[in-house]
């Protein structure tokens, strides 16, 4: 039978590795490790599902998933009928070609729903078959969904985390959990931002397109609140051209600030780091990465009705940004749904001018608490 997500079959030979990210922080973490495995075993036969930067460095690339990334109940329901097929035809592709082992990156509600899959069908190792399933990045059971963990111990055979005390959170299952650390700490990490005293703002909506359309007009509004204390130049760093252009519709309705924003590409950005002064930033990886450079600034976090009322009541943690959970204070502060109001944000960002140290201070603390890695995340599954 065809298949109707378009992935390619292996030219010959076994499959060694399959590596499957849903979105493009895990298609970056993905490329990193593809490059970190091939210098262990240049030989190995790797095939991926993820995003342009897996593409780039993957042997064999299969399908370009992380352009059709969605996050809430409301946005995946809205692309059903995609991931239904696409959750169909890789069980059939694994099943057709039965790769020695299969790393999945993040994205927990499509991956254990697969692993769940391969190992009914006796697949995967746990199932009965011979093929190994590993994860990369944690679920956050610490936060919501904890009884998730036993399924997880139930069809997979080995866990990678990026913080030290997610393991915590697996102790009473049998799951080898690693901690492999986090790839901005790495040595040969190079970030795409980092603190000038310029009087440029970040605003780093993310990289889901409902990230753009609920989050960025908001960061626009604040970004053009803020003109009346002066005159202040913006960068917007995108992952994707999808992404670019529905920040250039989003641009088009406030023509007054829109010569005065740039919108740079992450690869060009990685090459060539960008200074800023402050930053609007989403909840994602990127505040994250804000925080380990000291960058002051603040969260916002937006999304449909429905995701936020449904998040309410799932969630059970007092901060949305990684840095304020790690650290357990909120050094960024959160600005949610209505509590998102531009004037509001707009004023307490400008506070933050001359706040760099205070954001040096959360940058050391956070790099105190994410050292002594057990080992890299290529020769976890290397192993």
């Amino acid at each position: 039978m065809r298949l109707a997500i378009p992935l390619i079959p292996p030219p010959q030979g076994d499959v060694d590795l399959l590596i499957m990210a849903a979105e493009c922080s895990g298609d970056e973490l993905g490329a990193r490790l593809i490059e970190g495995l091939l210098k262990i075993r240049p030989g190995e036969k790797i095939y991926a599902i993820g995003g342009p930067n897996m593409a780039r460095v993957a042997p064999h690339f299969l399908f370009d998933l992380a352009n059709h990334a969605a996050m809430g109940f409301w946005e995946v329901l809205r692309n059903g009928r995609f991931f239904y097929k696409y959750y169909r035809d890789v069980i059939r592709w694994i099943g057709d070609h039965r790769p020695k082992r299969i790393c999945f990156i993040d994205s927990p509600a499509l991956h254990l729903r697969i692993a769940r899959a391969l190992n009914m069908r006796k697949i995967s190792q746990k199932g009965g078959g011979t093929v190994s399933l590993y994860h990369y990045v944690a679920p956050q059971i610490w936060a919501w969904k904890a009884k998730r963990r036993f399924a997880m111990e139930n069809d997979l055979d080995a866990l990678a985390v990026l913080f030290p005390f997610e393991g915590k959170a697996f102790t009473d299952t049998t799951l080898p959990v690693t901690f492999t650390g986090h790839p901005f700490l790495e040595p040969g990490h190079k970030s795409p931002i980092f603190y000038k005293k310029n009087r440029t703002v970040f605003l780093l909506p993310g990289s889901r397109k409902q990230n753009i359309r609920c989050i960025f007009p908001t960061m626009l509004e604040a970004f053009d609140e803020m003109q009346k204390s002066g005159n202040w130049s913006a960068v917007c760093v995108y992952p994707t051209e999808t992404i670019r252009a529905l920040l250039e519709t989003e641009l088009r309705k406030f023509p007054g600030i829109s010569q005065k924003i740039r919108l740079i590409f992450m690869d060009e950005a990685q090459k060539n780091p960008i200074g800023g002064q402050l930053v609007l930033v989403s909840s994602g990886t990127m505040s994250f990465q804000c925080a380990l450079e000291g960058i002051p600034g603040v969260v916002i976090y937006k999304t449909s009705p429905l995701t936020h009322w449904i998040g309410r009541q799932l969630i059970k943690i007092p901060f949305l940004a990684l840095a304020n959970i790690i650290l357990g204070y909120e050094c960024y502060k959160e600005y949610i749904q209505d509590g998102a109001r531009a004037d509001v944000i707009a004023r307490q960002l400008l506070m933050l001018i001359n706040a760099r140290s205070e954001f040096r201070a959360v940058s050391n603390e956070l790099r105190k608490c994410l050292m002594d890695q057990e080992c890299d995340v290529a020769k976890w599954l290397s192993r």
